[in-house]
């Protein structure tokens, strides 16, 4: 059983069980250096791992400008140890692409399922999407165990999809739609 996700779609914030997600703010560029500058977590990302406050500054305006992507937030108090949510928003097509990013003291928990539940939900509910689609690269297999998990299925390999840190990438493409999605819970 998938856990109840609350969704304010006023506020645009989605409460889980262990889990506030609101949407990024300035002063969360700091708690992005921490996360982005750890290499374990950057390691199959298109982003460098970050060493200075103005580098995240730059990620978190294109978040704020181009994404819809929320703050991962334990117990709805402190800093952001990830963030989860959209890009390529495509509203006549109903289409969005999705990523996430979880700082790794908190890999292996469930939280980034969880959250990543709740934000499908909210696209699906809120943004009446109606496909959802991820990239992995070929060998990021705790990602493709969590997509299979959320019920995307791999649709295949795209051959030097990607470029970055000065390398081609080929990458793993994987959907969701609406119709194989199951409600998460409660809107307001």
């Amino acid at each position: 059983m998938e856990p109840t996700v609350h969704i304010d779609s006023a506020q645009r914030t989605l409460r889980t069980e262990r889990l506030l997600l609101r949407p990024l703010e300035p002063a969360d560029a700091p708690a992005l250096l921490r996360l982005y500058g750890d290499p374990e977590v950057t390691r199959d990302y298109e982003i460098d791992t970050m060493t200075r406050l103005e580098q995240a500054e730059v990620v978190l305006r294109a978040y704020l400008q181009f994404h819809r992507r929320f703050a991962l937030v334990p117990g709805g108090d402190g800093e952001l140890i990830g963030t989860c949510g959209y890009t390529l928003w495509d509203e006549t097509s109903r289409m969005a692409s999705f990523g996430y990013d979880l700082a790794h003291a908190y890999w292996g928990l469930g939280l980034m399922r969880e959250a990543a539940a709740a934000v499908l939900g909210y696209g699906f509910a809120v943004m009446q999407l109606n496909r959802v689609n991820a990239l992995t690269t070929l060998y990021n297999v705790r990602s493709m165990k969590l997509l299979a998990a959320l019920g995307f299925h791999e649709e295949g390999v795209l051959p030097q999809f990607s470029y970055w840190k000065n390398a081609f990438h080929d990458m793993r493409i994987f959907s969701l739609l609406r119709s194989r999605v199951v409600p998460v819970g409660p809107t307001n």
